[in-house]
């Protein structure tokens, strides 16, 4: 997905339209629900931006969706020497907040617009958003493991495995950050506290 490395561009189309757009998908052709104008108000992105964002998305995915398949398959050209699939199910619900099970531009977008144009707090908050698996607004130590775990298998390549080094690593990590994360000591971290920590 070119489109994750392109948050920024130009172009001179003044809809969404791709001149060169695939008629023969096999899926229908989902197309964005708002217009241009109200994307720039909702993400801070200028119409050029979004124009050049979107077609880039739809050169990935012409049918203006993308499956949990096909969004692991990009991450995996990301991180080519790692296992990124755990990895990149967590963060393919952190975008898919609607729970539909594909991501569409407006997920992207929006995602893009807080990371990039959003406070400290708000990127924080998504941060959060991402460590807690099961949305339920607290994270747990096994959701915090489940999260380090798949991190390193991102950076670590799998030919080079040492699984008990690794898991001792991971545990240690996980203990560490629950530790500074739990500050009342009730095996929770809630997102207040998680982005009071990291703002400090």
């Amino acid at each position: 997905m070119n489109v994750v490395r392109s948050a920024g561009g130009g172009g001179s189309n003044d809809n969404y339209k791709i001149e060169s757009e695939n008629t023969a998908a096999v899926s229908p052709i989902s197309r964005p629900s708002c217009s241009i104008t109200e994307l720039v108000k909702k993400t801070n992105f200028s119409k050029e931006q979004i124009r050049h964002l979107y077609r880039t998305f739809k050169q990935d995915s012409p049918s203006g969706q993308v499956s949990k398949e096909h969004f692991v398959s990009i991450i995996s050209t990301l991180f080519p020497t790692g296992e990124c699939y755990r990895y990149s199910i967590f963060l393919f619900r952190n975008i898919d907040r609607s729970n539909t099970g594909t991501i569409h531009f407006e997920d992207l977008i929006t995602a893009f617009a807080l990371l990039i144009h959003g406070s400290i707090r708000e990127r924080i908050g998504w941060v959060f958003d991402l460590y807690d698996l099961n949305k339920d607004g607290k994270i747990t130590r096994l959701e915090l493991l489940q999260l380090v775990a798949a991190v390193f298998q991102l950076i670590v390549p799998v030919c080079k495995l040492n699984y008990t080094s690794i898991t001792n690593i991971i545990e240690e990590r996980t203990n560490q950050f629950f530790h500074n994360w739990d500050v009342h000591g009730n095996g929770l971290i809630y997102k207040e506290d998680f982005i009071q920590y990291c703002l400090q």
